[in-house]
């Protein structure tokens, strides 16, 4: 367990903040302070998590993903576009 310093992209406003927390937290944690810190607003599909272009999967922790101190990790809504190219 250990912190990691990171910054969040908004999804639709460029806005940055940087954050400090404990790598052992997964995405789906992380989406939840962000709502709940009104750094996004609920998204009828949802949030993902995105580092140097790699989605990090809901139960997958920061240390996980090697998610480094100074990093960039841009918000986006979620979609389901291309699903069906994935079946």
């Amino acid at each position: 367990m250990a912190d990691v310093n990171v910054n969040f992209l908004h999804p639709t406003d460029g806005r940055v903040i940087s954050v400090t927390m404990d790598d052992t937290m997964t995405a789906q944690e992380i989406i939840a302070e962000l709502l709940a810190n009104n750094f996004v607003s609920p998204a009828p599909g949802g949030y993902e998590l995105f580092e140097s272009g790699n989605l990090l999967r809901e139960d997958q922790t920061l240390a996980d993903a090697g998610v480094r101190h100074g990093c960039k990790i841009r918000v986006t809504p979620s979609t389901n576009a291309g699903a069906w190219a994935r079946r």
